[in-house]
């Protein structure tokens, strides 16, 4: 099983690279698209635009130049230069010799690296731009010095002309690309040597290149010294976009580009409140924050995180990130192999902690000039086997998940002893990063003492020690600490942990912001949740005790299991109508044929309030709402669903007044004997009747017997309902007749009647849903003898609707949650699915025999689910066939959430597909069988998930019993919960 897994997730499969070389990539789109913008210049001045044509025929001159002064095919040319078009023209100029370019940023480059980097890689020639000439003339190995501002200045340019048909193109995919040096943050600098294929495999084809095409316009905002500046310039115009090479002003560049690549330290500055246009963004070089990541994502920004060192060619995992999700470094790129060895170059088991090697197409040709260290790091590939291939030891540790991504968890030189424990310094930075309100964190050892460092500055260290006892044991914890606004930047952008030991020695010969924490405290706080294990690679918040319930128990008893919102709407209709009585009894000279009337208002809003239409309106009010307003006010617009507590209340009082409507006919009808205008028998009879069903209605509606006769209810309601309308109809038509005086028609007398304008708007409302009665094509996917999908094609639903079922429209319906399907998949056109469990007989019927074809009526209609829009992070419960309405916003997320789901057999019952679908949007799901772990008890488990998760509400779709306690252990504890209401 390990095997394979280690195969597939690993080896990934071959894809062709579309070029060879990455200038062959620009000639094409220069060739084919010569006016589009190629370079958008910011670093200087005025903003300065080049054509794609423009640009490659500077290329093309420079090219020329560097033959004339010796440069061959595997020559190496160093480019010492800064962000400009000149910088730019001067790399693809080398390129097109078939030459190497070395980048080295002319502003911070040390004298020693310079100088190491010409001698190792025997340069001769140089491209520079003109401030930096002179910091070469001191490197006497280096022949020839252009300027690329004197080359493009010069009397011939102008003058120079590029034949399509004759274009300098020299280098094949194996020829060198660029050297990189890395920062020497881990010894002295070291160049690598990297290839055309290398790096056309990772910008030539998806996902590396971003989406990047014409049209596009691709920030530089890196050092061109950085691989990652590769991945912007390259990147751009190897794909026909426009490069926009900021100047010292961050924000008009940014404000400028749609894609963006960087380091987390850098895009943790800026809010993409601030630049909505930026729709892309990748992050490497660093740990990302989740925090980070889910805020661009939560923005609507396309967010990779990525991992992988020079030696592999930039990157060569991604993750394209979902907000709230577990955030990976993702699975490996294509053509590109990762492999998470032991000690003994031997396999991991999926699952367990080993150092990554990297093999494939990425892979590069080693350390210039140094053999020994290329050795090294760089192996024979014993997995591909082809007699040629090699791997590189990145140096960093890593697990595999069950889905074939790949969890970071530091570096195997990152480890640290510290009181006989191993820490490794990543993991402490990550829990720390992790934690409320902190930005960036990172953890270092300074002076033989662990050092915790944050950003933003913090009002209390005490508060941060709070979150991270539940995350690190106390021998992990940082004794010192040191808050920043920010933190100071590599020139590459990174954290720059030498400046931050240099500040922590000043401060600490000052004393000032740094915070001592006592060991014993710390050790207090957290030996209880401390594991056996001295890894910090995978922390995890340990469960949280169940807090005490706030409240007296006699007002939470009121205040969150009698006076629920539902009772709330339903007690203000009935004070409402209340109100209107005693208007009636105080003022004697209203008419008491008004009684009707207010009978009629509450009938009306008793229907109106159960019609499609109207809920589904009522519901996108309250739920657009923007998750940036206050949670007490999202909190309350979710109670939306207790709207039933409205319709419930009008119900019963229409019922009340229509009582007294016949009580006032009655005695009209004894005591105004001799007068024309009382009422008829056949009116006061017609509304006996009426009353009759009404009253029997709202009997069986009462919960306890709607419990015990549901099918009975559900058919009284709809048959009693549709004859207590028609016999209302000739009761209002009859009373209208016996009020006809003799010189007005009976049209003129209803048309002046309130009661028949509503009694139409009543019979519309009933009728709408049935307008749409149709059937419909069904493709049954039966998961287990316990359940069935049902697929429709007929309509895309909303998130979060549910829509009504039948086999026999004019006796029963049943009430299923959709799970929209917006795109085909699987051989499926675009519609919706629904999961029907094993719960009757109507559903065993189902599930025993597949239908093929169903009656639905109406329109799918908002339900309990769809006031997920209204949270930034939610936990949704479900337990048993719950999964089914949950799985609309498990597979279209409307925010990040976390899945807590109580099942017995999962994959049994549910199918595979099910399973996947819930380990994919959530891997972090707590997922409880029920038959192998017993019942759980589901308020802690949600408890545990609305700490661990920060979730702000939750939503639970389970039996009545279950969601009345998660409900109420949740609401009692300031948790806003919401589930099912059975009161109707």
């Amino acid at each position: 099983m390990d095997a394979d897994l280690f195969h597939q997730f690993g080896l990934r499969a071959q894809s062709p690279i579309p070029f060879a070389t990455v200038h062959q990539a620009f000639i094409h789109h220069a060739t084919h698209i010569p006016s589009e913008i190629a370079l958008l210049d910011l670093s200087s001045g005025s903003p300065r635009e080049v054509t794609y044509g423009e640009l490659l025929r500077q290329a093309q001159f420079i090219a020329t130049q560097l033959k004339v002064n010796g440069v061959k095919p595997e020559s190496r040319v160093m480019l010492l230069a800064k962000r400009s078009t000149e910088m730019v023209a001067g790399i693809l100029g080398i390129l097109m010799t078939g030459a190497q370019y070395i980048p080295m940023d002319g502003i911070v480059v040390p004298d020693e690296t310079l100088q190491r980097a010409v001698e190792q890689s025997m340069v001769t020639v140089a491209l520079c731009l003109r401030p930096f000439k002179e910091r070469l003339r001191s490197l006497h190995t280096i022949s020839s010095i252009l300027v690329l501002e004197d080359l493009l200045q010069n009397e011939v340019y102008p003058h120079f002309n590029v034949n399509p048909d004759q274009l300098l193109c020299q280098g094949a995919e194996d020829s060198g690309c660029y050297v990189i040096y890395t920062s020497g943050t881990t010894g002295d600098p070291k160049g690598v040597d990297v290839t055309h294929k290398n790096v056309t495999n990772i910008l030539c084809q998806a996902p590396g290149n971003l989406g990047i095409s014409q049209g596009s316009k691709v920030g530089q905002v890196l050092s061109i010294s950085f691989d990652m500046g590769a991945w912007e310039i390259l990147g751009s115009i190897s794909n026909g976009a426009t490069l926009v090479l900021r100047g010292s002003d961050w924000t008009a560049a940014l404000e400028k580009i749609d894609t963006l690549i960087c380091t987390p330290s850098i895009l943790n500055r800026y809010s993409p409140d601030e630049f909505p246009n930026i729709r892309c963004v990748a992050t490497a070089g660093e740990p990302c924050p989740q925090s980070l990541a889910d805020k661009w994502a939560a923005a609507g920004a396309t967010f990779y995180n990525c991992c992988g060192p020079t030696e592999i060619t930039i990157i060569n995992t991604m993750h394209k990130h979902t907000a709230g999700r577990d955030l990976t470094i993702g699975k490996p790129t294509p053509n590109n192999n990762v492999y998470i060895l032991d000690g003994n170059q031997s396999p991991c088991p999926i699952g367990e902690v080993g150092t990554v090697w990297a093999g494939g197409a990425g892979v590069t040709r080693g350390y210039v000039g140094q053999p020994d260290k290329t050795a090294e790091r760089y192996h024979y590939d014993k997995f591909i086997d082809d007699g040629r291939s090699m791997m590189y030891n990145t140096g960093d540790l890593a697990r595999w998940l069950l889905d074939g991504s790949i969890e970071a968890l530091g570096r195997d030189d990152d480890q640290v002893k510290l009181n006989g424990f191993r820490v490794e310094l990543d993991g402490v930075s990550a829990c720390l990063a992790s934690c409320p309100e902190v930005q960036q964190a990172t953890a270092l050892i300074v002076g033989g003492e662990l050092t915790g460092f944050v950003t933003p500055k913090l009002g209390s260290i005490e508060r941060l020690m709070e979150d991270l006892k539940v995350k690190l044991p106390y021998y992990a914890m940082p004794s010192k600490w040191h808050t920043l606004d920010d933190f100071p930047l590599t020139p590459n952008g990174k954290i720059d942990k030498r400046a931050l030991a240099h500040q922590v020695e000043e401060v600490r010969a000052s004393q000032t912001e740094m915070y001592p924490v006592l060991a014993e405290k710390a050790e207090a706080r957290s030996k209880a949740i401390s594991t056996p294990s001295n890894s910090l690679s995978s922390p995890r918040k340990e469960p949280l005790p169940l807090p005490e319930k706030k409240q007296g128990k006699p007002w939470r008893g009121l205040r969150f299991r009698i006076f629920i919102v539902y009772r709330r709407l339903l007690s203000l209709v009935w004070l409402a109508n209340i109100a209107m009585l005693v208007c009636f009894l105080a003022i004697p000279s209203i008419d008491r044929h008004h009684i009707s009337t207010v009978a009629f208002v509450n009938l009306t809003v008793a229907v109106l309030v159960r019609q499609d239409v109207v809920i589904n309106i009522l519901y996108t009010v309250c739920c657009s709402v923007p998750k940036s307003w206050p949670l007490a006010i999202r909190r309350r617009c979710a109670k939306i669903y207790h709207l039933g507590g409205v319709h419930s209340g009008a119900a019963v009082m229409a019922v009340c007044w229509y009582t007294g409507g016949i009580c006032y006919n009655i005695n009209s009808f004894v005591t105004r004997s001799k007068e024309s205008s009382r009422p008829s028998i056949l009116t006061i009879t017609l509304s006996a009747m009426a009353l009759a069903l009404f009253v029997g209605m709202i009997t069986l509606a009462y919960p306890t017997i709607r419990k015990k006769h549901h099918n009975l209810f559900e058919c009284v309601h709809r048959l009693a309902g549709w004859l207590a309308l028609a016999i209302i109809w000739a009761q209002t038509m009859s009373s209208i007749r016996d009020q006809r005086a003799a010189t007005k028609s009976l049209g003129d007398v209803a048309v002046g009647t309130p009661s028949f304008w509503m009694l139409i708007v009543i019979t519309l409302s009933i009728a709408s849903s049935w307008l749409f009665l149709r059937t419909v094509p069904v493709d049954a996917e039966v998961l287990s003898n316990h359940a069935v999908r049902l697929h429709f094609d007929y309509t895309v639903p909303v998130n979060g609707t549910f829509t009504r079922l039948s086999k026999r429209p004019l006796i029963e319906w049943h009430s299923f949650a959709t799970v929209p399907a917006p795109e085909a998949k699987n051989g499926r056109l675009k519609g919706y699915s629904l999961v029907v469990s094993r719960a009757g007989d109507w559903t065993g019927g189902r599930i025993s025999n597949p239908p093929t074809r169903l009656w639905i009526r109406g329109v799918p209609t908002c339900g309990v689910m769809r006031i997920a829009t209204l949270f930034n992070r939610l936990v949704l419960v479900g337990t048993g066939s719950g999964i089914g309405p949950l799985l609309g916003h498990i597979q279209i997320p409307t925010c990040p959430f976390r899945l807590v789901w109580s099942t017995s057999n999962p994959t049994e019952t549910f199918g595979k597909e099910v399973m996947d679908a819930v380990c994919n949007a959530d891997p972090d799901a707590v997922v409880h069988d029920t038959k192998k772990q017993g019942r759980p008890d589901l308020v802690q488990l949600t408890w545990n998930a609305v700490q661990d998760f920060e979730a702000e509400a939750v939503v639970i779709i389970s039996n009545e019993k279950l969601t009345k306690k998660v409900v109420y252990g949740m609401e009692s504890r300031g948790i806003p919960a919401y589930g099912a209401i059975w009161d109707s």
